[in-house]
C-alpha cells in the first residue's frame, strides 16, 4: 500500500521552459542562476494620474508550509496600505487575466472618487 505523499517542508524551485511552463528543478543555484538571466515581470500597468502600478511576474517558489504553487504573483502598489495586495496564481495565463481584471477593478475604483 502506497502511503499518502506529504507535502515538503522544503521549497521547490521552478522556472520557465520555451513556452513559459513551469518546470521544477532541484538545485537552488540553477534557479538563482536562471532568475538572474531572465525576465521575470510579464506585465507591468502603471496608472499614472494615480500612481498605482499592477505587476504581474514569475515568483518560481512554492510555499514550503502549504506547498502552494502559485508560481506567478500579481501585486498591487500605490494605493493606500489596505488595498496594497498580492495575489499568487498557477500559471501564466491564469495570472493576465488575473491582472487585467485587477486594472479594470482599481480603474473603476478610481473614477468614482
Amino acid at each position: 500500500m502506497k502511503s499518502p505523499s506529504v507535502p515538503s517542508s522544503k521549497e521547490r524551485f521552478y522556472v520557465l521552459d520555451a513556452k513559459n511552463k513551469p518546470v521544477e528543478v532541484f538545485d537552488r543555484a540553477e534557479w538563482s542562476r536562471w532568475k538572474t538571466e531572465n525576465e521575470l515581470v510579464f506585465r507591468r500597468t502603471l496608472l499614472d494620474e494615480s500612481g498605482v502600478t499592477v505587476t504581474t511576474r514569475f515568483r518560481g517558489l512554492s510555499e514550503p508550509k502549504t506547498g502552494d504553487a502559485s508560481l506567478f504573483v500579481t501585486r498591487v502598489a500605490g494605493m493606500e496600505a489596505r488595498d496594497n495586495k498580492s495575489y499568487g496564481a498557477r500559471t501564466l495565463d491564469e495570472a493576465l487575466e488575473q491582472h487585467e481584471l485587477i486594472v479594470q477593478k482599481i480603474l473603476r475604483m478610481l473614477t468614482r472618487r
